[in-house]
């Protein structure tokens, strides 16, 4: 919420000082693409790390809190030891995703996380969503600059 309050208050002082709405579009969309450009980097990054992950075989525990994050996370058992997920779990559908005696193929990442069915899932569909994005925008370049 404060985000927008900020961009508001930026585009208000903007306006009184003269600044031309266009050039205000062309920094909303530039702004717009710095995050979208954001997201397609976390998601190769997340994406890599599944890659460089090791199969294993994992039992889901509890849905907790992780000692430093604000959301909840999945905990799975590997072996004895308890491993969170690496993205925060469903709250809508909690019941339905994570089933406590069933047997899941995980991947585990060497620094102490772990990428689920849906965290694989999630990392896939993201990759494929900044594919996208970075051919559009490498295609719009090319039709811009020609």
């Amino acid at each position: 919420m404060e985000f927008f309050v900020v961009i508001a208050v930026i585009v208000v002082l903007a306006l009184v000082l003269g600044v031309k709405p266009i050039v205000l579009l062309a920094a909303g969309g530039a702004l717009v693409w710095l995050i979208f450009a954001a997201v397609s980097i976390l998601f190769i990054y997340f994406f890599v790390r599944l890659v460089t992950s090791e199969r294993t075989k994992g039992y889901f525990t509890k849905i907790d809190k992780k000692d430093s994050n604000r959301f909840k996370t999945a905990f799975y058992s590997v072996d004895g030891t308890e491993y969170p997920n690496v993205f925060p779990e469903e709250g809508l559908m909690q019941n339905i995703l994570y089933k406590k005696d069933r047997e899941y193929r995980l991947r585990l990442n060497k620094k102490g996380y772990v990428f689920d069915r849906f965290s694989t899932a999630t990392c896939f569909i993201g990759l494929i969503l900044s594919t996208a994005f970075i051919a559009g925008n490498i295609y719009a370049a090319y039709i811009l600059l020609r």
